[in-house]
């Protein structure tokens, strides 16, 4: 990762992608010949900063020119300043992936999806999800950080951002066009937050939201990983749509749960109210939409590329936002990958049949982690062994 990250904020290596000459040609040529080892970050950084360019640049015959002053006056302003509000802790580790991931996820607004960069985006969002605090990435530069369990954000028709009820941030009252804001909650941490629809979006531990400054266009688009309860604001003339990485989700006025976590097999679309459209999303040759009812589930299998339509009992699916697990007949697999999520802890299964083992009832999301895995166990009639602060194992 900082092997990558170390071209990104070099601005002769920047220079060299978008305006190459024959000093920088001779000069970079001769490194990676001396350093063979570097030809895939090297690789990797220049796949990032020829992919971002907006519509706007490509049109304008001079896209590489723009490109160069932008990326420049970025890495300077970032460097020349301490571009953060920090709630409760110094958040300048985090600027440079915090950068880079702003930047990709302008580029996945821009129609350019390749597998790639769908992949680089998520290994940054991974790492910044593994930090210890909620952050907000600002299209306007800023950088929020909130050392809180939880957070409430709202921005308001003002233009104001109100974190928790008491901080306020005056953003942009007229943002870029194509820049996007980005909520991300680490494993551990909840918030929710009013988007400047009015749509509520309660984000789940291990979550990233990627939503516009503003939203203008036909849709109202989101862009989700990990999961999120939305409560949609009515706008008949504009649809709200979360994308994930491989299904769209398409809503007028409803209350819907996404659950889309990289590295699950299935993603989950259950309805409360109203109506929802699901579909492959673009990644995808041929799409096939289904419109859920309310007690509709539609599960998307990644390796067959598959959804199948049940109906099921949608608590158990957004009981999380109420601080609860409601457990039907569920796996204790199923159950101890949310508990690993929810109190960024590892939980080891100490026992081959103990996966497949199913447990029903109701559990209470308390404080400390030790409690509600004493609970789990005592319902699955399993032994609980506390290894250190954050590894505990069932058998």
């Amino acid at each position: 990762m900082e092997r990558f990250q170390k071209y990104i904020e070099d601005r002769e290596f920047v220079r060299w992608i978008l305006q190459p000459s024959q000093n920088l040609n001779d000069y970079w040529h001769n490194y990676l010949a001396d350093h063979p080892e570097e030809q895939e970050p090297v690789a990797l950084a220049r796949k990032l900063i020829l992919s971002v360019r907006t519509k706007n640049e490509a049109e304008s015959g001079n896209e590489s020119l723009d490109l160069l002053a932008t990326i420049l006056r970025e890495i300077d302003r970032r460097k020349r300043r301490n571009y953060f509000l920090t709630l409760g802790f110094s958040a300048l580790k985090y600027a440079a992936v915090g950068l880079l991931f702003f930047v990709l996820g302008m580029t996945f607004y821009n129609n350019q999806k390749s597998e790639e960069l769908k992949a680089l985006y998520f290994m940054l969002a991974e790492t910044l999800t593994n930090s210890n605090h909620i952050q907000l990435l600002l299209s306007d530069g800023n950088h929020v950080v909130i050392s809180e369990q939880e957070s409430d954000i709202e921005y308001t028709n003002g233009g104001q951002l109100i974190i928790n009820k008491q901080d306020t941030l005056q953003t942009n009252a007229q943002p870029k066009k194509n820049f996007q804001n980005q909520l991300i909650v680490p494993y551990g941490k909840h918030s929710s937050i009013k988007l400047p629809d009015g749509t509520l979006a309660h984000l789940n531990a291990g979550s990233r939201l990627v939503y516009p400054a503003a939203f203008a266009g036909k849709t109202r688009e989101v862009f989700l990983v990990g999961e999120g309860f939305f409560e949609v604001a009515h706008h008949e003339s504009m649809p709200f749509l979360v994308n994930t990485s491989d299904v769209e989700v398409l809503a007028l006025g409803t209350k819907f749960n996404v659950s889309a976590y990289p590295s699950d097999p299935v993603i989950e679309t259950v309805l409360v109210e109203g109506k929802v459209n699901v579909k492959e999303n673009g990644f995808r040759f041929l799409s096939n939409d289904f419109l859920l009812k309310p007690n509709q589930k539609a599960a998307y299998h990644k390796e067959e590329s598959q959804i199948i339509i049940n109906t099921v009992n949608v608590q158990n699916y957004i009981s999380w936002h109420d601080g609860f697990l409601n457990l039907t007949t569920s796996d204790l697999n199923q159950v101890t990958r949310k508990l690993e999520r929810f109190y960024a802890i590892q939980i080891i299964l100490d026992s081959p049949e103990l996966p497949s083992e199913t447990i029903t009832g109701k559990l209470k999301l308390v404080e400390e982690p030790a409690i509600a895995l004493g609970i789990l166990a005592k319902t699955a009639g399993v032994e609980l062994t506390k290894i250190d602060e954050t590894t505990y194992a069932l058998k």
